[in-house]
């Protein structure tokens, strides 16, 4: 089973963007709350939506608002300035709920949002808009001393 849940709030409003094949397609990162020795620190977890999870997305959110994600996670491979590939992952937004207190939420529709439908787009033509979308970050190199990882905290997950 391949599944993820987060609960957090929205960094920023959603990014969209338009394939394309008219594929919609928003970005979202959801800030939430870890404890690391009794000590709070913020998790940041970027995630995509596709289609109909991004216009709804896009329609009833923005910064600061509290959000249920359900997500898959997936294989991806990025590139550092000198052009070496290395492993990494994204999640994909599968379904979300709005959460928050009932004030924050007097102002939304009271109807639950309609369950994703079914992505137009296989999965391989997703796959090659979202690399023409997104670059990797060319700028990163692993903290990578004969071939181990050296240092966690400067990994971009």
């Amino acid at each position: 089973m391949n599944k993820c849940l987060f609960f957090g709030r929205l960094t920023k409003d959603p990014e969209v963007f338009t394939t394309q094949n008219g594929n919609k397609l928003v970005r979202i990162t959801i800030a939430m709350d870890r404890k690391v020795k009794d000590e709070k620190r913020a998790q940041f977890i970027p995630c995509i939506a596709f289609n109909k999870n991004a216009e709804l997305l896009e329609q009833y959110y923005q910064k600061g608002r509290e959000i249920l994600v359900e997500a898959r996670v997936e294989n991806a491979t990025g590139k550092t300035k000198e052009g070496a590939q290395y492993p990494t992952f994204r999640f994909v937004v599968e379904r979300f709920w709005f959460a928050g207190a009932k004030k924050e939420q007097q102002h939304e529709q009271a109807a639950e949002i309609p369950a994703p439908a079914e992505s137009e787009a296989s999965d391989d033509e997703l796959e090659k808009e979202l690399e023409e979308i997104f670059e990797e970050d060319q700028s990163f190199e692993p903290p990578v001393e004969n071939g181990v990882i050296t240092s966690e905290s400067e990994l971009p997950f």
